[in-house]
This record gives structure tokens, C-alpha cells and sequence, in this order.
């Protein structure tokens, strides 16, 4: 289970950030508009719900240009485009939300922005010309997209701490295998992967989000790292080797964990609580058994139905590392290759332990 994004609606907002990320036409329209200090607010979307709330100006219905907008803005109302950002649909429009929508903003343009977007749920751009910025509203959200400059250098230093926290993430998850082959694993040790984990999922985010603003400006800072979806496949597996509770439960220690803010998931006790352990580590001496999905992840070309009848067959990894090839043929999905490469690779990663 692999999950980048907090919620739909983050991967939603991603999504809206990249209509008007550098290189595309409309963020070229825009720019020019910034350039030229003409101001401007511009609605996307033209079904009936947004028509209702329009009036004045004139249905224009002409295939999008950059130039264009940019003409049209010159004008003092607003432009609503089609969704796909093929055709601009209406130009020199006043648009009419209800004035009773609370709103935190100041001038006129970007208040009737905030308006529009929370009554229609649909993206508005705001262009001050005062303050030469660009800021879009969308639903109750509001972002201001920052200069190229300032993203660049976020997008360095969140590359460096993404690197840092990816060679901690590398050591933590080495010193788990070592317990779990010697059957030797405690509580902190799980902790700590989750923690090095979240910190890499985070920054890489983190790091998605500086790239998709930038747009084409950030081809030279593509983050290109084969470790690292595996890394963090591996790091998240460790949560479904080690919480306690039903199988039903599993993704709500997923999103308790997920949703944690930067200082409770640093306590290690919330982490170790979440999981369905005591939240003081150092007074659990237990030694814990893994599943086993993260160390049979590692095994290449074994899917994840197989590795979950694996689970279920022997319940845990020890009992797996001690199956016969015999015993693994019982299983579903594994013929005789299989097992014998199962195995294989299990007391390759055993030796391993001890190089």
C-alpha cells in the first residue's frame, strides 16, 4: 500500500497546479498578463451552474490562445474558459456569488475569486495587478503560487533533506532485517523505520509538489532515485508486519500514522501507540514477530496475492524462513520454481545477515 498523497483532495489540488505550472498555455497567458500588469480573474469551467452566476459582458466561444487571454484581460471583467482549457468561453463577464460567503480577503477582484470558488467548488484565478501575483482559489482553498526563484531553491533544499533522509531510511530498514532474521526485533526498532519512512514520504511530497509548480522550469531538478519507491514500499510494510488488530483495522493504522503532523509522528509513543502497543517503548521488552509481507516483498517477481497466502498459510515470517520447499508448494500460487525460489532468496538474505 503505497500512498502519496493525505487525501483525494491533495491529489486533486496537484492536479489543478499543473494547469498553471511554467510551460503550459494557460500559465503562458497568465504570465503575459503579469508581465503586462493588466490584473485580471479568470474562471474554469463553463457548465450551467457557472453560467447562472454570470452576467454582463459576452459569449466569445474561440479556441484557446495565449495571446488571446491576454487581449482579453484587458478588459475589466472576468474570462471563464471550458474545462479541458480548450476554448474561452465568456470575456468582460461580472461574476455574481453570494455576497453572504465569508470571505478573507481584501480587494474586490480576489474577493469575489474566494466567493466563486466556495459556492461552486470550481478553480478561479486571481491576478492582482497591484501586487504583480497570482493566486487561485478553489473550493474553500486558497494558494498563491510562488516565484520561480524562491521554488527553485525550496526545490534544492528539499532535495538535499530528501537524499538524507533516504540514507537513514536505507540504514534503519538494514538493521530490521538483521532482527528479524535473528528473531531478535523490538519495539523501538519498528518505530524507528516508521518514523525514517514518513520522513521520506513526506519530503517527496513535499519535493512533487516544488516540481509540479514549477512546470517545465524544473526538468533540471527531476529527482530521479530507483531506491526509492522500493525503499519506501518496504518502509511502509513494516506497518502491516507489526500492528496489532484485525485485518479490517489495517487502513486505519495506515491513516492514524499517514495523518499524524510533523511533531507527533517525531514521539515515538504515538507511533508505537497507533500500532496497538504501549506508548512507553522502553517498558516493552517483548520480542516481536513479524508477518513477513515486507521481507517477501523483497523476494523478485513474487506478487503480493501470493505473498498474502504465504502470510496466511504460516502467520508468521519465522515459520516461513523455516518451511520446507514442500510446505511452500501447499501454498496457492506456488509451484515447484517458486518454492525452490523462495527459498532461495530467504537464505540468501539470512546470509546476508551475517556478511
Amino acid at each position: 500500500m503505497l500512498k502519496y498523497f493525505d487525501d483525494d483532495k491533495d491529489a486533486a489540488f496537484l492536479s489543478h497546479l499543473k494547469l498553471i505550472s511554467p510551460g503550459t498555455p494557460l500559465r503562458e497567458g497568465i504570465d503575459s498578463m503579469l508581465q503586462g500588469r493588466t490584473g485580471g480573474l479568470i474562471v474554469i469551467g463553463d457548465s450551467q451552474d457557472i453560467i447562472e452566476l454570470i452576467e454582463g459582458g459576452f459569449q466569445i466561444d474561440c479556441e484557446f490562445e495565449p495571446a488571446r487571454l491576454y487581449e482579453l484581460a484587458k478588459m475589466d471583467g472576468a474570462m471563464v474558459i471550458s474545462s479541458d482549457l480548450k476554448r474561452i468561453c465568456y470575456a468582460n463577464v461580472f461574476l455574481k456569488p453570494n455576497t453572504s460567503i465569508p470571505t478573507g480577503e481584501t480587494g474586490m477582484r480576489h474577493q469575489a475569486a474566494e466567493r466563486f470558488a466556495k459556492q461552486t467548488g470550481k478553480i478561479v484565478l486571481a491576478i492582482s495587478q497591484r501586487r504583480n501575483t497570482l493566486t487561485m482559489f478553489w473550493g474553500s482553498r486558497k494558494y498563491v503560487i510562488r516565484e520561480l526563484t524562491t521554488l527553485i531553491s525550496g526545490a534544492n533544499q528539499t532535495l538535499l533533506l530528501l537524499d538524507r533522509y533516504m540514507a537513514a531510511l536505507k540504514i534503519s530498514l538494514a538493521v530490521l532485517n538483521r532482527a528479524e532474521i535473528s528473531n531478535t526485533v523490538n519495539l523501538s526498532e519498528v518505530v524507528s523505520a516508521i518514523q525514517h519512512t514518513e520522513m521520506v514520504r513526506r519530503t517527496e511530497i513535499e519535493l512533487n509538489k516544488y516540481l509540479i509548480e514549477l512546470g517545465s522550469e524544473g526538468q533540471s531538478l527531476q529527482f530521479r532515485n530507483p531506491e526509492l519507491t522500493s525503499e519506501l514500499k518496504e518502509g511502509i510494510l513494516v506497518i502491516k508486519d507489526y500492528y496489532i488488530g484485525r485485518e479490517e483495522n489495517e487502513a486505519e493504522v495506515y491513516e492514524r500514522i499517514f495523518k499524524f503532523s510533523a511533531p507527533s509522528f517525531s514521539e515515538s509513543g504515538n507511533i508505537s501507540a497507533a500500532l496497538g502497543y504501549p506508548r512507553d517503548i522502553s517498558s516493552y521488552d517483548t520480542i516481536l514477530i513479524p508477518r513477513g509481507y515486507r521481507m517477501l516483498s523483497r523476494i523478485s517477481r513474487l506478487p503480493m496475492s501470493v505473498i498474502e497466502n504465504l502470510v496466511t498459510k504460516f502467520n508468521n515470517l519465522q515459520a516461513i524462513l523455516d518451511a520446507t520447499i514442500e510446505e511452500l508448494q501447499e501454498v496457492e500460487g506456488v509451484g515447484g520454481v517458486r518454492a525452490a525460489m523462495i527459498k532461495g532468496e530467504l537464505a540468501e538474505m539470512t546470509f546476508q545477515k551475517y556478511v
